[in-house]
């Protein structure tokens, strides 16, 4: 809804106090200034039986009641989910200015002494209710901004998706092209520049579908594919070093022995690209260094498990360390790539709940953590 009309439609408050004098007072006061419409609770069980069934934009609430008082009254409310973001205002005399600090623990944003003054009480409940409208708008933007995001997200996966059949398709049918040219016209292969041409066209079909694919893998990271389930995750790098078989043969890397590491809850298939791609950049951008040394690691705190891969490389200068997670972040286009391997990576770590980054201490190389909750999150 538009700021505009948010300021026109009629706020909703609730008014919480044993007094019946003291909730038409605060009515009087509020009427003349605020377009509003009043409920009135006379306990804190009261309006906590109101607030199931209706959500006010702002709550005063009397401090001293029977049966429930104000400040377990909003610690209660808090705690219900939709009433989170609405504002709680403490009605209080001066001889009650000590339970002020408990309201506000249990989630009051204001209060207002009494006797009530109206231009306080109005000035008070004002601010409190322009409060609401702009949280409230700017989780409507956020939602918009994910939708839009979703949105994107799910474009990009189908355009890259439906422009990779008929590439895939142009290649098989050049492949069978060049068969017929080989058996049935081997003296056109003998033409060097005609040779050369030939022999660049599959090169430039497997670089476009290799972009294809880093599209589609970037598009589909957010998304958990399967049942999050305790996977060992020493077994699991084990798999993907031996993906890397090539490049230790050929003296581009050396891995350190794995440690022991506890079990995470992950999706399998998310995790191995996660590794896939952190141990590719290593040797990736691993400079003069043949072999670049990888080694990984855990630590496990009470919050989290902090899984980390370091290397010896050249290492990424302070100033780009926040850039390299970005979409098309290449640092060194002298080294080919599509700058959308460690976006991949961060979007699969925030699927599962946890966080990347690098470690700034290190300062031989690069130290990327992995940062994963202990539990399960849903997606």
């Amino acid at each position: 809804m538009p700021i505009n009309e948010q300021h026109q439609a009629i706020q909703k408050i609730l008014i919480v106090d044993d007094f019946e004098d003291n909730c038409l007072l605060i009515k009087d006061h509020l009427r003349n200034q605020i377009k509003c419409e009043f409920r009135e609770a006379s306990s804190g069980i009261a309006a906590l039986k109101i607030l199931e069934n209706w959500c006010p934009d702002c709550i005063l609430m009397d401090i001293m009641m029977p049966e429930m008082d104000g400040v377990e009254a909003t610690k209660r409310l808090k705690s219900m989910p939709k009433c989170q973001d609405i504002p709680v205002l403490m009605v209080t005399a001066k001889h009650e200015i000590d339970s002020l600090g408990d309201a506000f623990d249990a989630g009051a944003v204001d209060y207002i002494h009494k006797p009530l003054e109206r231009t306080t009480l109005v000035a008070r409940v004002r601010s409190a209710l322009r409060t609401k409208e702009n949280l409230d708008r700017i989780k409507e933007l956020n939602k918009e901004l994910l939708q839009k995001k979703q949105e994107l997200s799910s474009f990009s996966h189908t355009v890259s998706h439906d422009l990779k059949s008929p590439i895939v398709g142009a290649a098989s049918l050049y492949d069978l092209f060049l068969y017929r040219i080989n058996n049935e016209y081997p003296q056109l292969i003998e033409d060097e520049s005609l040779k050369d041409i030939l022999e660049r066209i599959p090169v430039t079909f497997h670089k476009m579908i290799d972009f294809i694919n880093t599209q589609l893998d970037y598009a589909e990271a957010g998304q958990v594919i399967r049942k999050l389930e305790s996977v060992s995750m020493t077994k699991l790098i084990k798999k993907v070093i031996e993906n890397f078989d090539y490049a230790e043969r050929e003296g581009m890397v050396t891995f350190v022995e794995l440690p022991e590491m506890p079990q995470v809850w992950c999706d399998p298939i998310r995790m191995l690209k996660v590794w896939q791609n952190l141990i590719a950049n290593s040797i990736k951008y691993r400079g003069s260094k043949n072999p670049v040394k990888i080694e990984f690691g855990v630590e496990e705190t009470k919050e989290a498990l902090k899984y980390w891969i370091c290397d010896n490389g050249p290492g990424i200068l302070t100033e780009h360390q926040d850039k390299v997670f970005e979409t098309n972040a290449r640092l060194n286009y002298d080294i080919e790539g599509y700058g959308f391997g460690l976006a991949t990576v961060k979007k699969i770590i925030e699927a599962h709940g946890g966080k990347i980054s690098i470690d700034p201490d290190v300062s031989d190389g690069v130290c990327f953590v992995c940062e994963l909750p202990h539990e399960s999150v849903n997606n």
